[in-house]
């Protein structure tokens, strides 16, 4: 065999194989696009032609946007987003063109989901990408107002105002739905738009927590009850089932973070007297994520699945990881993410924890 053909079979081999390489590439991210608007369409499903809510928007330059002055006469485009997100990052130059082709015409608003973000990091994105629609950044209201549930997720309502769309993708059927919601008339008639009420807060330091009945995804009820002769300590580590592996390369700082709280919970529940709860986001994620989290990293801590937020909205959370500890008594003792500062004295004070 000579040197030339040998060459030549090596050379053939190697696309053969970069070739096989990319199409899996693109398989997966053709799946993961296609989970995302499922998601996107099922947080959507219930709420296409119903009133959206009411709310007052502020934006990072200190600007209001009230939606209910909005309604009515043109339609609003929301997107959520956030700088760790790769489809965010790959959608966002489509994202700018259309608010710069229709300027007036649509209500724009870019929401930062505010996990593993702030001012700062937002400002920065905004500066590189050249953004220049109307961004804010949430604290968990707005996810709940809207049913966010992947990022990116971008919804329409339309000029009387009401759901008209919901999606994860940046296609062919997204615009012409805006299109449609683009060309529609101004409502001649009143709208009667719901305001959406939403007490973010929490339970803070200090204050005393109710007990609580919560259920496993292995439909077990754990029994949480406080000022009792036989009442525990309580951890609860709000996480998301994506936290470690996905954002190990876009936000490794809150990655780590993830895989600190879940490896000194495992080491800590074999010996202490606290009851550990894990709660997941709702944010891409459902049961099945969770058991393959569970199966993946071989946690044996009970794992909740806040399905509607309540439990982060109870307990005034938007960041992963959060730590909340809380005495027997109910009283909440510590309560810190990785976006207050020195989180390693969090985990220091989780080690003390008994």
């Amino acid at each position: 065999m000579s040197i030339r053909l040998v060459r030549w079979m090596k050379t053939s081999l190697l696309t053969l194989l970069c070739s096989i390489a990319l199409m899996q590439m693109a398989h997966a991210t053709d799946d993961y696009s296609a989970d995302g608007e499922r998601r996107a369409k099922s947080a959507g499903e219930n709420l296409v032609g119903t009133p959206a809510p009411q709310m007052t928007v502020k934006t990072i330059d200190g600007k209001e946007i009230d939606l209910a002055e909005v309604y009515g006469k043109k339609p609003v485009y929301i997107k959520f987003w956030a700088t760790w997100c790769v489809p965010c990052r790959e959608q966002m130059p489509g994202f700018e063109e259309i608010y710069e082709k229709y300027g007036e015409q649509v209500q724009v608003i870019a929401i930062n989901t505010g996990i593993s973000d702030n001012v700062k990091s937002v400002t920065a994105f905004r500066k590189k990408m050249g953004l220049t629609m109307p961004i804010t950044i949430d604290n968990g209201e707005l996810a709940r107002a809207f049913q966010l549930r992947v990022t990116p997720q971008h919804l329409l309502i339309d000029k009387s105002g009401k759901f008209a769309y919901f999606g994860h993708v940046d296609d062919k059927e997204f615009h012409r739905a805006l299109d449609e919601v683009v060309a529609e008339k101004p409502s001649q008639q009143a709208v009667i738009n719901p305001t959406f009420v939403d007490n973010n807060s929490g339970y803070q330091v200090g204050d005393k927590v109710s007990d609580m009945t919560l259920s496993t995804i292995d439909n077990t009820n754990l029994d949480v009850k406080f000022n009792t002769p036989t009442s525990k300590k309580v951890g609860m580590f709000f996480f998301g089932p994506w936290c470690e592996w996905y954002l190990e390369e876009t936000e490794p700082t809150t990655s780590k973070a993830c895989t600190e709280v879940r490896e000194l919970l495992e080491q800590k529940s074999k010996s202490s007297e606290v009851q550990w709860v894990t709660v997941s986001t709702n944010l891409w994620s459902s049961i099945n994520d969770l058991n393959d989290y569970r199966k993946s990293y071989g946690t044996t801590l009970p794992i909740v699945f806040d399905k509607d937020s309540s439990l982060f909205k109870l307990f005034g959370v938007n960041q992963l990881p959060t730590i909340t500890l809380i005495d027997s008594e109910g009283k909440v003792t510590m309560k810190s993410s990785i976006q207050d500062g020195d989180f390693s004295q969090a985990l220091e004070t989780i080690s003390s924890f008994k």
